[in-house]
């Protein structure tokens, strides 16, 4: 078993968010290697409590694109979906652990979308009832986040300076 290495830093280093992308198709082995990074993510109590809805026809991303009409998003020529259900997740006193587990799928899906050479984004802002009833949800299930997927346009993508805090400002170690 081989644990996290140098390489790994490095990609997540690396990694930004990206709002302006090519106009070419995402080849389906790398869309395959995202969706499987996603599907391999932990979740609590292994519960899984998710599905990855992929949008990538054109009728589908006119719904998709209705729910954030913001003018960079509208340029992806692919979209992930993550969907949460609150049936079949895990449930503590303060609440489900849908977001959680979601969020932990996406992250390992944007991680891999950078490993295959592409860019992605992450987005929460967007309106999540319009999603609901334009892909006809269950009314157990939420749409949690959206993952703009594409080639980066290097020629508009300025890649973003991450100021990241110092870990002594961050880290305590034994007591707060």
């Amino acid at each position: 078993m081989k644990f996290i290495d140098m390489d790994t830093l490095e990609l997540l280093k690396e990694r930004c968010s990206v709002r302006a992308f090519l106009d070419r198709p995402i080849e389906q082995e790398k869309l395959d290697n995202i969706l499987e990074a996603g599907r391999l993510a932990p979740s609590a109590c292994n519960k899984q409590p998710w599905t990855f809805l992929v949008i990538q026809s054109e009728e589908a991303k006119a719904k998709i694109r209705e729910c954030y009409p913001t003018p960079w998003f509208q340029t992806a020529p692919l979209y992930i979906v993550l969907i949460g259900n609150h049936q079949t997740c895990w449930s503590r006193p303060s609440g489900d652990s849908v977001d959680i587990d979601t969020s932990i799928a996406a992250t390992q899906m944007i991680l891999q979308a950078h490993a295959e050479g592409l860019g992605s984004t992450w987005v929460c802002a967007f309106d999540q009832d319009k999603c609901h009833q334009l892909f006809n949800l269950p009314k157990e299930e939420e749409a949690i986040t959206v993952l703009a997927i594409g080639y980066p346009d290097l020629s508009k993508h300025k890649t973003p300076q991450k100021l990241r805090k110092e870990l002594n400002e961050i880290v305590r170690y034994d007591s707060l």
